[in-house]
């Protein structure tokens, strides 16, 4: 059944589709009136719904049949130096079916990509955005979230405290991912971070290390960034599932 996005605040006497998610509704996947849908809120509940009415930019809807899944432990954060080109939306396609939670996107050193001033939060909103279509396509029913880019600098002085922290690296001394993950409890949080095209500097790699990341290896190949992220991501998720 075709699922479209309906905000928490909206989950009251009448309930209504408006903006992007009516359009997609009744413009693209050409819904009428009497169809059944299903609604998600990006917190965990979903719900089938009727289309009760169409107007120009609207579609009503009576809700019925409600469910609500438990977030799953532990919460995942991905920190990632933004690759070239489309990788990125990969990046963000994949962190939705992996259950993350939380996208900080960074730009460091040694990365290729720099933003124009005020381009940073047009970028956000539009990736926002690509999150809530792969929800919509796999069925998550928890919405993350991305963040604005940020320098490593700052991210590293505003990072939330407590968590695990692990960075794939490709420095002398790490420990095997699976080996780190074996020793551990189920943690309420991991934090992931991941490195640009060009890598982390040695001088990046200090200042990640003395934040409480540990150096981890996903193996004897280099990989791209996106591929990291979605083996890191896979790997913690299959180690605590229940």
């Amino acid at each position: 059944m075709d699922r479209f996005f309906l905000s928490s605040d909206q989950w009251g006497e009448d309930p209504t589709l408006r903006g992007d998610e009516a359009h997609h509704c009744f413009r693209v996947m050409r819904k009428q009136v009497g169809d059944n849908v299903t609604i998600f809120d990006g917190n965990g509940r979903e719900a089938d719904a009727r289309i009760s009415a169409i107007s120009k930019n609207e579609s009503r809807l009576e809700l019925f049949d409600t469910r609500r899944f438990p977030a799953v432990l532990p919460q995942l954060e991905v920190a990632v130096g933004i690759p070239k080109g489309k990788s990125f939306d990969l990046i963000l396609q994949k962190a939705v079916e992996m259950g993350v939670n939380r996208i900080q996107p960074l730009v460091s050193d040694q990365g290729n990509v720099r933003f124009m001033a005020g381009e940073a939060l047009s970028k956000r909103d539009k990736w926002q955005r690509t999150l809530l279509e792969a929800c919509k396509q796999c069925g998550q029913n928890y919405l993350p979230e991305v963040m604005v880019p940020a320098s490593l600098d700052d991210y590293l002085e505003e990072i939330e405290s407590g968590g695990t922290r692990i960075v794939g690296a490709l420095t002398s001394e790490t420990k095997a991912l699976k080996a780190l993950l074996a020793e551990l409890e189920v943690p309420e949080r991991v934090v992931m971070m991941v490195g640009p095209e060009g890598d982390f500097s040695s001088e990046e790699y200090q200042r990640i290390f003395e934040s409480g990341f540990t150096p981890v290896s996903l193996g004897e190949l280099v990989l791209r960034t996106e591929t990291a992220v979605i083996w890191m991501a896979a790997a913690v998720r299959y180690q605590f599932q229940s």
